[in-house]
């Protein structure tokens, strides 16, 4: 074509234009093609450079490397470079907390049960609907055959990215980091399908953990409960072999169906009751064990001064008796005139009236005297001033 211009331009009056115009689409054209290559070469660079490289955020991610759709490397920290896609894929796997709810045994309205039985308006059940649809509403059966509603919330941790990836993750469950179309930031794992896997794990341990208990152990003991479903739940996930720490399980309420509500705040009450009734009798068991072991360590007291005091009268009576045995073997008369009369003294001492009455025969008068001591009182009021104290006897 270039040669029929030059031709047609050579041929005719105007062919120092044409000429001077091919020249300039030929500069042109020249000047494209360059700068072209010049974009092509430098955009290669850079992808090369900078489209395999980059960071990881290590407070909430780590990213694997698959290369050709196989695990390669795992990236726990800084800055990274491989080639790009196809050859290598980079996917990112959050490590930070992550939480899931399970209500798969809560009523279909469940706003009865946190408000406990009556709504924030003041609905009440018998107002909607009083009776449980299997099906609808959801609930775990206990091993006495009762119903407890529940919901659970669990927190886990991603500890070994790579099992994660490998056994909760599909190869599509990706998205675009911050949702861009550029595919050498990597791409970030999404959770959703590991997600259900361990909600329908958490269920299956709930249902399995509470086929084995009552409604006492559950619904009034919900710490015992919650830490059996824990445990339980631990032991599933290490033998699964998920590559996630369990971080916490919680319990967030526990309830009997919505019509049932008002019976157990009555039992609830009645509970209150009887725990008040038994601690007022321990109380009372407590006092009048106390006062017991008071009364019981003064009788023993009194007991052992009791005993202390007879032992002292029964020794002094034996040494009392000894002293006597002394002087008797030394002076029998003597000793029994004194004893005889200790002992007339002593029988005579609480006689109101003494008499000493002297007999003679012969017809001679009788003597008749009265022994008997006057009160102390009358003997000072008669007595005068100075005068001591004497007997007193009277003809």
């Amino acid at each position: 074509m270039a040669e029929k211009l030059n031709q047609t331009a050579s041929g005719g009056p105007g062919e120092g234009q044409l000429k001077t115009g091919v020249d300039f689409l030929s500069r042109a054209l020249k000047m494209f093609f360059g700068i072209l290559a010049a974009f092509i070469i430098v955009a290669l660079g850079w992808f090369l450079v900078f489209g395999g490289s980059f960071i990881v955020d290590t407070t909430t991610e780590s990213v694997i490397v698959l290369q050709f759709g196989k695990f390669k490397q795992e990236c726990k920290e800084g800055w990274h470079w491989f080639l790009p896609s196809p050859v290598n894929r980079i996917v990112r796997i959050p490590i930070n907390k992550q939480e899931i709810t399970s209500m798969a045994f809560m009523p279909m309205d469940a706003e009865f049960l946190y408000y406990q039985g009556v709504k924030a308006d003041g609905t009440g059940p018998s107002d909607v609907n009083e009776k449980l649809v299997p099906g609808v509403d959801g609930y775990v059966l206990l091993g006495n055959n009762s119903i407890l509603h529940c919901e659970w919330v669990m927190t886990y941790r991603v500890t070994d990215p790579q099992k994660f990836y490998l056994t909760c993750l599909s190869t599509d469950t990706t998205e675009n980091v911050s949702g861009s179309d550029d595919a050498s930031k990597g791409q970030t794992a999404s959770l959703g399908t590991a997600r259900a896997m361990l909600q329908d794990l958490l269920d299956d341990v709930v249902i399995t953990a509470s086929a084995v208990q009552n409604l006492e152990t559950t619904y009034y003991d919900r710490a015992k409960y919650e830490q059996t479903v824990k445990q339980a739940l631990v032991e599933r996930i290490a033998a699964m072999d998920f590559g996630i720490t369990l971080e916490n399980l919680t319990l967030k309420i526990a309830a009997p169906p919505i019509i049932t509500i008002p019976s157990f705040q009555e039992l609830l009450l009645s509970e209150t009751d009887a725990e008040r009734v038994v601690e007022e009798a321990r109380t009372y068991s407590v006092e009048q064990e106390n006062l017991a072991k008071s009364e019981s360590a003064k009788i023993l007291a009194d007991a052992g001064a009791y005993k202390l005091r007879v032992v002292k009268e029964v020794a002094a009576d034996a040494s009392y008796f000894d002293e006597i045995y002394a002087q008797y073997s030394k002076n029998k008369k003597a000793t029994l005139v004194s004893l005889f009369s200790d002992t007339l003294a002593e029988a005579i001492a609480p006689v109101q009236d003494k008499f000493i009455v002297d007999v003679k025969g012969g017809g001679q008068s009788v003597l008749w005297l009265k022994v008997n001591q006057e009160p102390l009182q009358q003997r000072a009021d008669r007595a005068p001033a100075g005068a001591g104290g004497g007997s007193a006897k009277e003809e």
